[in-house]
């Protein structure tokens, strides 16, 4: 029996894309204020293909555009890496229906929680401004634990703070490996939201998936 149902957060509370977007107009008025508007969107094109969703080495793929757009003045590497972590969470695009099922979800009797990877201060300020952590029983970030997504000692880590046994959890998530593999392995059921950077790849037909995050009020 179900007793709890467990979230990442990019991709699948939120709308990660749609933050980006908005995450690059910041970048560029911060620190490229004087390209015109054709070198903006290349380099947010650049941007977001060499991003890839967010799954980088983020000092790495700073340093990578530096070299890639000949940034003669740009500020380290180091710099633009912190200026992410620190401001991303300004950005958040919270999907329509993820407050409506998050609250759903407290009024049907199930404990609610957030697993996600990422910097403390990062995806903290993210739950912080999002208005979701209300709602949330547990919020489990990696950078606070040590432990990282697919490892399924995270997911089991996260049931135990909850007082429950894994299989008692439901994990819902985009990414194949680090939410669905990792949640399988720690022995949740799972969902996958087919979002993001990863839609449409390796689906696995024994695992539910839905388009928008209400769905999962159809599998618990």
């Amino acid at each position: 029996m179900i007793k709890a149902v467990l979230f990442d957060f990019d991709e699948t509370l939120q709308d990660r894309t749609a933050a980006f977007e908005d995450y690059m107009d910041t970048f560029f008025d911060t620190f490229c204020p004087e390209i015109d508007e054709a070198e903006r969107e290349k380099r947010k094109e650049d941007m977001r293909v060499t991003g890839k969703g967010g799954y980088v080495n983020r000092e790495e793929w700073c340093a990578g555009l530096i070299d890639m757009w000949g940034w003669k003045d740009a500020p380290s590497n180091v710099v633009l890496a912190r200026h992410y972590d620190e401001t991303f969470g300004d950005h958040n695009v919270i999907f329509p229906n993820s407050e409506k099922l998050l609250s759903e979800l407290k009024k049907r009797g199930y404990l609610v929680g957030v697993i996600t990877n990422g910097p403390s201060y990062l995806q903290n300020h993210k739950m912080d401004t999002s208005g979701l952590r209300k709602y949330c029983d547990i919020v489990v970030v990696s950078g606070d634990v040590g432990v990282h997504k697919p490892d399924p000692a995270l997911f089991v880590y996260s049931a135990e703070k909850l007082g429950l046994k894994p299989e008692e959890c439901c994990y819902v998530g985009d990414h194949p490996i680090n939410d669905i593999q990792g949640a399988l392995d720690a022995g949740m059921m799972a969902i996958r939201m087919d979002y993001g950077w990863f839609k449409g790849q390796m689906l696995d037909e024994n695992v539910p998936t839905i388009s928008d995050i209400i769905e999962v009020l159809n599998y618990v």
